[in-house]
């Protein structure tokens, strides 16, 4: 009997302890718009710093090659599949989106739910890694994997959402 109440007793406690959750799967395939850039620089000042470019703000920076040198917060748009990401969109007569810009990517590294991996891809002769920190249905956050300049490393997070397919 005591034996009983014991295995009873000790049954919620095993139950309830545990909370598996499933790696989740991206969905990064779409057309997104930036608005919303976070600059930070870090690691070699005295106090770190932020800005935020909000919707009408152009973010640029001369120590990035195009098209990621000049973003107009709120207009500069991006389309990814499942193996490529795209810039400098163009209308087309036919009322369909022609894109300038290619570069393959691949995602590495999605280990857990709270480990999304890294977006990678070669941009004229130099890698780029966005770490993904946020994958919802319609939104999209991404870290650079940042610079190095004059002993001070800057990093940038882009807000995305996601406008079409």
């Amino acid at each position: 009997m005591k034996r009983l109440v014991f295995i009873i007793a000790i049954i919620p406690f095993i139950t309830s302890c545990l909370k598996y959750s499933e790696p989740k799967s991206l969905s990064l395939s779409g057309e997104y718009v930036i608005d919303k850039i976070t600059y930070q620089e870090t690691d070699g000042e005295p106090s770190p710093q932020d800005i935020t470019y909000l919707t009408g703000s152009v973010y640029y920076n001369d120590t990035e090659i195009p098209p990621l040198d000049t973003i107009i917060v709120g207009e500069t748009k991006l389309h990814m599949d499942y193996s490529i990401i795209r810039f400098d969109p163009t209308p087309n007569q036919f009322g369909g989106t022609d894109w300038y810009t290619e570069y393959y990517y691949f995602v590495h590294g999605q280990r857990t739910a709270y480990d999304l991996g890294n977006i990678v891809f070669d941009c004229d002769g130099t890698r780029r890694v966005w770490k993904v920190v946020d994958d919802s249905d319609e939104s999209l956050t991404v870290r650079t994997s940042g610079q190095w300049v004059d002993g001070t490393r800057k990093s940038v997070i882009l807000s995305l959402t996601r406008i079409g397919p």
